[in-house]
């Protein structure tokens, strides 16, 4: 079996927006990608400026190389001012479309997020051994 762009085993059909991601790899390279070309070591520095520094560069390179294939991102070899050519990579049209989708599921997750940790706010202010009914809205 084969990984689709969200992370889950391919079943024939993409994963709808609404399934619970299993990659955020993915949304984040496209989104960097989105802002800037760049290369794959940059494309980890920048990663670790916004705190994701834990990504290992071989899935970082694999995914790379998975996005391009899906159609996602291309990549262009750029001749280095004192070195080698390095690979640059940039956002497709299909990609920017996808994307998007992953910020409207990233929406609905953040609500959903938001609701669990008012949740657990109120919980820890109740005494415990409360059996309150839970607040529906």
């Amino acid at each position: 079996m084969t990984e689709q762009r969200d992370g889950s085993k391919e079943t024939g059909q993409p994963s709808p927006p609404g399934a619970f991601p299993h990659d955020f790899l993915t949304p984040w390279l496209l989104l960097i990608l989105r802002n800037w070309s760049m290369h794959g070591y940059q494309l980890m520095q920048t990663m670790a400026v916004f705190g994701l520094a834990a990504a290992d560069p071989a899935t970082i390179y694999r995914t790379l190389r998975r996005l391009e294939k899906e159609g996602l991102i291309n990549s262009d070899w750029e001749p280095g001012e004192a070195g080698p050519a390095k690979r640059v990579y940039s956002l497709t049209e299909e990609g920017e479309d996808f994307l998007k989708s992953w910020a409207s599921a990233l929406r609905q997750y953040q609500g959903i997020l938001d609701r669990f940790f008012d949740l657990f706010a109120e919980a820890k202010q109740k005494p415990s051994g409360s059996e309150a009914e839970p607040v529906v809205e």
